[in-house]
């Protein structure tokens, strides 16, 4: 029988189902993420609370449209005024398969334009695959259809290869990837990415000289690790758009393992991609700071502190490292959790 903290987790997830997928001219509805990752911190009391909050800020959901069919959909991906019709599509397929076999067909056809809504069509889909894994209620097959439903209304490609083929490993890659002496503008982060490459051949080529991973599990821990000490040193300023590099790959990595073998590469290739694309643009214009030399807190009061904030990217990040804390005992996830709370806060 379902526990109290899934039951505060399908509480939660209903009543954030009548909200739609962004708000407030483009940004992302964080709600159903931010609550799973609560309840992952132990902190699943503070669900109902939190989203008593955040549901002030939302807007209602699109309407439907038009029907997006087998023969169709590939023409409304990436149109983000279809994500109703995208929603009813995936919500019948899940209403009539196993919601694995649903996510398996669907993740390596939106995996490509993984950058969708800087990486909050993945996040959100992992975050509702990962809760499946453990109870199937209607609640989180719904969200479910809604993660996937807005990976691919908001499906973006970005140019270049996505494939690791070079020879150079994760830290001489990420050395190597070119930042700019201006900071990016102020627009929403996928608008800002496409400003960067459109006149920028140099990014694309860098991103390719990473070497191709050996252990996709062991290397997506290393990418989110690295990406966490970016934040770190460049995220003062821009903390919102660096996070993510750290928050994708990790809510993917938790999603692997229910998928077949064969999607990780690619999985990884364009994780790192997007991350690569993130760092060398809110990198850019800013004076790097060193790594914190003091003790981190401690988990427990780390998940206090990103509670206390009430912010949803400070919740989702402590969750993250924390939970990769827990597999490398790496204190730079710790601190970096503990600036994002000091930030957003």
């Amino acid at each position: 029988m379902p526990g109290r903290d899934d039951e505060l987790l399908d509480e939660g997830l209903a009543r954030l189902s009548r909200t739609g997928p962004e708000f407030d001219g483009g940004l992302s509805n964080h709600g159903p993420m931010a609550a799973e990752a609560l309840v992952r911190m132990g902190r699943a009391d503070d669900v109902e609370r939190w989203v008593d909050g955040y549901l002030r800020r939302l807007d209602a959901p699109p309407r439907p449209s038009d029907r997006i069919t087998d023969a169709t959909w590939r023409d409304a991906l990436g149109d983000l005024r279809r994500v109703a019709d995208w929603e009813a599509y995936l919500a019948a397929q899940l209403a009539e398969e196993p919601w694995r076999d649903v996510l398996a067909r669907w993740w390596p056809r939106l995996v490509p334009g993984l950058a969708a809504a800087a990486t909050h069509g993945i996040i959100r889909t992992s975050h509702a695959a990962r809760s499946l894994a453990a109870e199937e209620p209607p609640e989180r097959i719904a969200e479910l259809a809604k993660g996937l439903a807005y990976w691919a209304a908001a499906y973006l490609e970005l140019p270049g290869s996505r494939r690791t083929g070079g020879h150079l490993d994760l830290a001489a890659a990420v050395g190597n990837l070119p930042r700019r002496a201006t900071l990016p503008g102020r627009g929403l982060i996928t608008e800002q990415l496409g400003i960067r490459l459109a006149d920028d051949t140099g990014l694309p080529a860098a991103v390719g000289l990473l070497r191709p991973p050996e252990d996709v599990q062991a290397d997506l821990r290393d990418l989110a690790g690295m990406f966490a000490r970016q934040f770190l040193v460049y995220g003062r300023q821009r903390p919102i758009a660096l996070l993510h590099a750290v928050t994708a790959p990790t809510a993917a990595r938790s999603v692997l393992p229910l998928l077949p073998g064969h999607l990780a590469r690619d999985t990884y290739d364009a994780l790192w991609q997007v991350g690569a694309v993130l760092y060398a643009t809110y990198s850019s214009g800013v004076t790097p700071e060193p790594l914190p030399q003091v003790a981190p807190p401690a988990p427990d009061d780390l998940a206090d502190r990103a509670v206390s904030t009430g912010d949803e990217h400070a919740i989702k990040l402590t969750e993250a490292c924390l939970r990769l804390h827990a597999e490398s005992g790496d204190p730079v996830l710790l601190h970096a959790a503990a600036r994002a709370s000091e930030l957003l806060g």
